[in-house]
């Protein structure tokens, strides 16, 4: 894999390289293609995994399920199970960036 990503000596100096472009003297690779997309799935992921929190939580209050009783605000109301709904439909179109080609 060609790096995208390259580091000037000891700064904090980054730059990306684009088509036709290549780094000058005391540019050293930083991240290549591989090593970012692995980056950005992991974090993409932990992104849906927090949407299917919220989405299982609401969906527990929605039903009066545990850890909620049933007599708290929210139980069979429409709001909260849009809540779930979203927060499901938020969890898949993360997913969906995993697969599509961003990098």
């Amino acid at each position: 894999m060609k790096p995208i990503l390259y580091r000037y000596k000891d700064t904090e100096a980054v730059i990306k390289v684009m088509d036709g472009y290549t780094p000058g003297e005391g540019w050293t690779p930083l991240f290549d293609e591989e090593t970012m997309k692995a980056a950005t799935d992991a974090a993409l992921e932990r992104a849906a995994v927090a949407c299917e929190v919220i989405e299982n939580d609401r969906w527990a209050l929605y039903k009066g399920r545990p850890p909620y009783t049933g007599a708290e605000p929210g139980r069979a109301d429409n709001y909260v199970q849009g809540e779930s709904g979203g927060a499901g439909s938020c969890a898949s179109a993360i997913r969906a960036l995993k697969d599509a080609d961003t990098c």
